[in-house]
């Protein structure tokens, strides 16, 4: 099951990365919703790792009210899972669950793409492409 989930979202890959794809890197899925952060990493062998961190960064009607709260939250869950040997790139790709008054403005995305990055940069991982959707349906990639 892993690793048909781990091929689609290679396969939702931009195609800049075209090389990087070759490469097979580990997938980073992450879920936000209220206050909570869970993300599973899958990796090529079709394995994959669950985690979950709970943080007051949120409140009902934005994703992110706090970044540095949000980015700290980011930084502590990416560093649960385990560094890749060769220090190899890794892609995020980000739903927001929880359901919003106003959808998802793009302030709220370019600030989720900003947590991601600098959570990826505190926990020095290289995560050079985020997606993000909102309930399942992609907005940006």
């Amino acid at each position: 099951m892993s690793l048909s989930i781990y091929q689609r979202h290679l396969e939702d890959i931009p195609t800049q990365y075209i090389f990087l794809k070759l490469l097979r890197p580990p997938i980073y899925v992450i879920e936000l919703s209220n206050n909570q952060v869970i993300a599973v990493c899958y990796y090529k062998d079709g394995s994959s790792k669950r985690h979950q961190v709970n943080d007051d960064f949120s409140n009902r009607r934005m994703v992110i009210t706090d970044l540095l709260k949000a980015v700290q939250a980011l930084a502590y869950l990416l560093l649960k899972f385990p560094k890749h040997p060769f220090a190899i790139s890794a892609f995020a790709v980000v739903n927001v669950s929880k359901e919003l008054a106003d959808r998802l403005p793009m302030i709220e995305i370019k600030a989720i793409r900003e947590a991601i990055w600098a959570a990826s940069t505190q926990a020095k991982r290289r995560i050079i492409s985020t997606t993000v959707s909102y309930q399942g349906q992609l907005i940006s990639q």
